[in-house]
């Protein structure tokens, strides 16, 4: 965007040293704008990762989606819902870091419990093939303390490790979308609580 395209009626400086606080209540404005298009974002992200198949027998969209039902039928509350949904996100990005960029993702709108489930998730994992890296497969261990621990626990045993059953009755997209978008538009959390 040139400056030409800009709708603001004032001086602006090219470095945010230097904007004026009127530019930069016309810039805020539109950043709050822009958290109104984040559930969509977040379901077009989800959308794409039908095209991820990573060697299994199921895609990631389907790999998420039947990761979500089992949580819903497990009795998990909205957010964990959600974050089950979104927790291999990261995927569209990166494998190898794709639990970090996946909580990043959705810290500010989920619990502080279903942040940390997704951000371990993978070493809860680790149990069905960290050995086969030469890794610790109990990694979860070193989580023991955190408040959390059994519900990672939970969601990685019950939920996620079994959610590659080309069988499994699993809950469409369109099912979660109501979900998806009322917990990505609530108001996000600042900073890090």
């Amino acid at each position: 965007m040139t400056v030409d395209q800009v709708e603001f009626d004032g001086p602006i400086a090219a470095s945010m040293s230097e904007f004026s606080p009127e530019y930069m209540t016309y810039v805020e404005s539109h950043l709050e704008e822009d958290l109104e298009e984040v559930p969509e974002r977040i379901l077009t992200l989800l959308r794409s990762m039908e095209s991820l198949k990573q060697g299994f027998v199921i895609d990631q969209l389907q790999h998420s989606l039947q990761t979500a039902t089992r949580a819903e039928r497990g009795g998990a509350d909205i957010d964990m819902v959600v974050a089950s949904l979104c927790h291999d996100i990261g995927k569209t990005l990166s494998n190898a870091n794709h639990p970090a960029i996946a909580a990043e993702m959705i810290r500010p709108w989920v619990s502080p419990d279903a942040y940390w489930v997704v951000k371990v998730h993978q070493d809860f994992q680790g149990l069905h093939y960290y050995a086969r890296m030469g890794l610790d497969p109990m990694m979860r261990r070193k989580h023991e303390a955190h408040p959390a621990y059994e519900l990672a626990a939970r969601f990685a045993d019950e939920w996620d490790q079994t959610a590659f059953d080309p069988d499994y009755d699993t809950l469409p997209l369109e099912h979660f979308e109501p979900m998806v978008r009322e917990v990505f538009s609530r108001k996000p959390r600042r900073g890090n609580s």
